[in-house]
Parts: structure tokens; sequence; C-alpha cells
């Protein structure tokens, strides 16, 4: 393995595993509440929910697995020996950062709605309200990418053309 790859491993497994595991919980508690009608019962899995902010929302839960399994792929390609799945660690952590944003961005127009425009219809919001998965783990993305922005190599990945004949025209 090269140089930092094990990290990127281990961050890889350990994000795939939070993503598919948190977009599970979203994607089962929407489902039930867009079906059955009902939300998560008030019992274990209605504090495990609300304890880690875990909305009904069973589109965000599809991105929040989709997102997972990028990571997964990309741990397993590393584990394999493929250094290309470094590839797929980097894609997840951009599309983590890129639905953390808009989270934030969705946070932030439901503070100014409720603050500047005071809208009755947000009476009752508070900004734990718009906390989500995305958004603390898309945190942990961050970190990771500011920890391995030097590792972008545009220049190291220039394509080889094999075709070439080896015409060294240089005074030796």
């Amino acid at each position: 393995m090269k140089r930092g790859t094990r990290q990127k491993m281990w961050f890889a497994l350990l994000s795939g595993c939070s993503y598919i595991l948190f977009g599970l919980t979203q994607l089962i508690t929407g489902s039930s509440k867009a079906l059955f009608g009902i939300s998560v019962p008030h019992s274990i899995g209605k504090v495990i929910t609300g304890m880690l902010f875990i909305p009904a929302d069973a589109i965000a839960g599809l991105v929040l697995i989709l997102i997972g399994c990028v990571f997964i792929y990309g741990f397993e390609e590393i584990r394999s020996g493929k250094y290309e799945g470094i590839a797929y660690v980097y894609v997840g952590i951009l599309l983590s950062l890129i639905f953390a944003g808009i989270y934030v961005l969705s946070g932030f127009g439901n503070t100014l709605e409720v603050y500047l425009l005071k809208n009755e219809t947000f009476t009752d919001w508070s900004i734990t309200d718009d906390i989500r998965p995305e958004i603390y783990l898309g945190l942990l993305s961050l970190l990771a990418y500011l920890k391995w922005k030097d590792d972008f190599d545009i220049d190291g990945m220039k394509p080889v053309d094999h075709d070439q004949k080896d015409t060294d025209t240089s005074v030796h």
C-alpha cells in the first residue's frame, strides 16, 4: 500500500458504514411514515432517532445510502490492492460535502425565515429542527478533506501514450 492509503481505507469503511446505517434508518422511518402514516413508535427507536437528529425522510435516506456505497466500494478497491479506490473515497467526500452544504444552506434559510421575516408557520421552529446526519457526517468528511487536500494529485495523473515510440532527441 502506498503512503497514507491505510488511513483512507479505514476512513472509507467507517464513513461508508455510518452513511449506510443512517441512510437505512431515514429510509425505514420515512417509508413507514409515507406508506402507513405511522412515525417511529414511542420506544427506544424514537429516543435514538431523536438523539441523533434523524428525520423521517426516505429520499435523503437513499442519498445517504448512495454516498455510503461509494465509500464502501472505495474501501473494497483499496483493500484489494487497487490504488484507484482512493478516487472513490475522494468522490464520497465530495458528495458528502455537497449534501452537507445543501442542508446547511436550508437551515440558514429557515433561520432567516424565523428571525428576519417572522413567518408565523415557523413559530415552534428551533435550530435543532434542521440538524441532520448529512450535516454532522459532512463535518467528518470536511476534516478528512482538510487533512488530505494536498494528496489530490492532478499532475501525477497525466495520460501515458503507449503508442509513441521512444524518440529521445536530447543530447547526452
